[in-house]
């Protein structure tokens, strides 16, 4: 049995270690390359996924201040348009104020011009005479020029 044991530790067991050397090296050199191609695939999509969230969180970055932009440029289109609301209806309060004001002046002249051919002319005119013409010329807006006097014969 000695010579057995002797034959295994002389001959056997120098190509034992030397296969458990090489496995082992073939293992620690098969784990280093594998770790190593795994971190620097884990780097690189690790960077480029950096790159993907940069780029999204620019467009939504540049989304937002389009939006921002556009709402503040419909603000700004909002606010004038008031404004132009507010002149216009100063402008349509001032016309109608300047037409009641006109209505006012020409009633009050007609109830003048009616009362004056009546009483001046003694012609009996019932409203229609030389100065309630010339009212009524007037507020159509006709010129106030030729002669409106009740003996005119300027038509025949």
């Amino acid at each position: 049995m000695n010579s057995a044991v002797k034959w295994l530790l002389t001959r056997l067991l120098p190509g034992v270690v030397l296969c458990a050397a090489l496995a082992g090296a073939g293992w620690w050199l098969h784990s280093t390359g594998y770790d190593s191609g795994h971190k620097d695939a884990k780097a690189d999509g690790d960077t480029a996924l950096a790159s993907e969230k940069q780029a999204r969180a620019d467009e939504r970055q540049q989304l937002a201040q389009a939006g921002q932009q556009a709402l503040l440029q419909a603000r700004d289109n909002e606010r004038q348009q008031r404004e132009r609301a507010d002149q216009l209806a100063l402008q349509l309060a001032n016309k109608e104020f300047e037409l009641t004001q006109t209505n006012r002046l020409l009633q009050l002249g007609i109830n003048k011009a009616v009362s004056d051919d009546n009483q001046t002319s003694g012609c009996g005119y019932n409203g229609l005479g030389p100065h309630g013409l010339q009212l009524y010329t007037k507020a159509l807006g006709y010129a106030a020029g030729g002669n409106t006097r009740a003996d005119d014969s300027s038509g025949q």
